[in-house]
């Protein structure tokens, strides 16, 4: 087992169940938390937590009335309550789902609002479609997520980028279906042409991945793919949970990786217009066309390992 981090302080509880402060969120933990669900990450573990913010109607972390007056934790006088100064605007993505029909688009939305065990083959899913929002508290830092899910035959790609101006794209096939697959082939074209893939976080996600005996898409096919347009990779299976919570953390890392990069390139685009202006030589213009053909010659195959490590850019 991973080695954890301590899990955070109790400062009592709520309908049977522990309460934490994180940061300045007041956190129900426990299988039995309600609906809106979110996650914790604690060194390399997850566990399924409501968190009560400044969203919900009876709850605030900036000085109005604690959730838990009148439970257990307020006769101890609870957390002390904050300024509306002091409490720092948690950020937001925008996360559009695309694929085809039937790949598990709105399961994965699903199960990313969970631990729990859920049908996620079940057809009734398919009408639950639309925005879901799940907090994750990251390396020590809380991010909302926003999680867009419409049917491909409501809104075209062209319209989800344009109408939700996502962070990033998750694009879906299942391995049991070549036509699906040739789907996602397409959308990936589309947002190479578009200059997504370069610009915004990118996963290519392969589902279905408990159906193995059905398997008509390897996985090296959905590396290649992914590589090929310069995105992440992942196989995944929302029926029995593999590597959910890994795509819900990599999605996230993903987006502030390119936040940080991007940061960086604006600092340095002063220099960097300075350093475009000089005058090179011939000479040295066709030793740096040389470096580039054989750095890109010698690192094909360190992108095909590393568009799985969803950790780094």
């Amino acid at each position: 087992m991973e080695n954890q981090t301590a899990a955070p302080p109790l400062i009592g509880c709520e309908d049977g169940n522990p309460v934490a402060l994180v940061g300045k969120c007041y956190v129900l933990l426990g299988e039995t938390a309600k609906s809106p669900l979110s996650r914790l990450y604690f060194g390399g573990w997850f566990h399924p937590v409501k968190v009560f913010n400044g969203t919900n109607s009876n709850v605030s972390v900036s000085g109005e009335r604690s959730p838990f007056d009148g439970s257990c934790c307020s006769a101890q006088g609870g957390a002390e309550s904050t300024d509306n100064s002091d409490v720092e605007e948690v950020p937001k993505y925008r996360v559009v789902l695309l694929g085809d029909s039937g790949v598990g688009k709105t399961a994965l939305v699903s199960q990313f609002m969970t631990s729990e065990y859920m049908n996620t083959y079940d057809a009734s899913l398919d009408d639950e479609f639309g925005e879901k929002t799940v907090s994750i508290l990251l390396d020590e830092e809380e991010s909302e997520m926003i999680f867009i899910d419409h049917p491909n035959v409501e809104m075209s790609v062209e319209n989800s980028l344009s109408t939700y101006e996502p962070h990033a794209c998750i694009v879906i096939y299942s391995i049991v279906s070549r036509a699906s697959f040739e789907v996602a082939e397409e959308i990936l074209n589309y947002l190479w042409r578009e200059h997504f893939t370069q610009e915004r976080a990118v996963i290519v996600v392969g589902n279905k991945a408990d159906l193995a005996r059905s398997r008509t898409i390897t996985a090296n096919e959905g590396k290649q793919l992914a590589t090929s347009r310069e995105c992440k990779f992942i196989e995944t299976s929302s029926g029995i949970q593999h590597n959910v919570d890994e795509l819900l953390v990599g999605v996230l890392k993903q987006i502030r990786l390119r936040e940080s990069r991007d940061k960086k390139l604006r600092r340095q685009g002063s220099k960097g217009k300075m350093l475009v202006k000089l005058h090179a030589s011939k000479t040295a213009l066709s030793l740096n066309l040389a470096r580039e053909i054989l750095s890109k010659m010698c690192i094909n195959d360190t992108k095909s390992k590393s568009c799985e490590n969803l950790h780094v850019l």
